[in-house]
């Protein structure tokens, strides 16, 4: 789970939506007096409006309300809570500790993973288009069937090469060698090609192996913790690949689905088919280059063309996948 990854990407920012979006107010409320002198809305907000902070917090304000009112209904509030209590078990004792870094709270939290579903739901259907014979097919040529192996992971490159000597003797019994370094931890893992049980590296020397079969020591970096692990695997089952794709089809169609939700251009599609439908429509120039990445011309929302405007700040936390938990195994 990549929390800090996705917090730094734009978590941070809905701490200042509340503040821009008082804004709208009639009354220019005073915010702060002093001996004569008063910080109004409007002096906090030709502040911060300019500011990479208030950008993002404004396009991040403009995805929820019109995500919200076309997809509002598909997220339930349940699905939010199970994906926050989801990070929040990943980190464990640390998860305050990570959201106060982030400068966040649980409740703003939620409203990123709120939008990231919104998000996720409306890419997915448009994902669903790719469904045809003729990628099903094309998906089944790439795909392998499950492989069951017995796995020893270990963090240290030397132990890791005195294991493997164990476990290649003639004669070595890898699972309980398997046992013996990983104690109570899982040895045992069947998976196929449209997993991600265990790291693709892992997975893929899997697929390459016969049964029996054991790997040298494979070397893989865990990008959620910046940690390197060191995987040792042998194949104890390896199922035969089926003549028919069909028999395959709920696989496969799980893959053509993370395939196309992994394109970053079928995101900014959709985004800017929500944002056209929304008839957006910018007023102060101060946010006229917020959208131009979604290519939205100037009847829905004015915009530069200068490429420079499309630039990181106003990038989008990337919705959140059930695959990441899994990835740091």
């Amino acid at each position: 789970m990549k929390l800090k990854k996705t917090v730094a990407a734009g978590l941070v920012t809905l701490l200042s939506v509340v503040a821009l979006s008082a804004c709208s107010s009639k009354d220019d409320k005073s915010l702060i007096t002093m001996k004569g002198d008063t910080i109004t809305v409007s002096d906090f907000y030709n502040q911060v409006k300019s500011s990479s902070a208030g950008q993002q917090s404004m396009l991040t304000l403009v995805l929820s309300r019109v995500f919200e009112s076309q997809y509002g209904k598909k997220v339930s509030e349940k699905e939010v809570n199970e994906a926050y209590n989801k990070s929040a078990e990943s980190y464990g004792g640390s998860f305050s500790q990570a959201l106060a870094q982030a400068g966040m709270t649980p409740e703003t939290y939620k409203q990123t993973i709120r939008l990231q579903k919104l998000i996720e739901y409306a890419v997915n259907q448009q994902a669903e288009k790719a469904l045809t014979d003729a990628n099903y097919k094309k998906a089944y040529e790439n795909y392998k069937p499950e492989v069951t192996v017995q796995a020893i992971k270990l963090t240290d490159e030397g132990k890791a090469k005195s294991v493997l000597d164990q476990v290649k003797a003639e004669g070595a019994d890898f699972a309980a060698i398997a046992k013996e370094n990983m104690g109570d931890q899982k040895t045992e893992y069947s998976f196929d090609s449209s997993d991600s049980t265990l790291p693709a590296d892992v997975q893929n020397k899997a697929f390459e192996l016969d049964v029996n079969g054991i790997s040298d020591v494979l070397t893989v970096l865990d990008n959620s913790t910046y940690t390197t692990n060191y995987y040792i695997i042998k194949v104890t089952k390896k199922e035969e690949k089926k003549a028919d794709w069909k028999e395959y089809k709920a696989k496969l169609k799980k893959i053509i689905l993370a395939e196309q939700t992994a394109d970053g251009s079928l995101q900014k599609k959709v985004i800017s088919e929500a944002l056209e439908k929304a008839n957006v429509k910018i007023k102060d120039q101060a946010f006229s280059n917020i959208l131009s990445q979604y290519a939205l011309d100037n009847n829905s929302a004015t915009s530069s063309s200068s490429s420079e405007s499309k630039s990181s700040s106003s990038e989008i936390p990337a919705a959140s996948s059930s695959s990441e938990a899994s990835s740091g195994q």
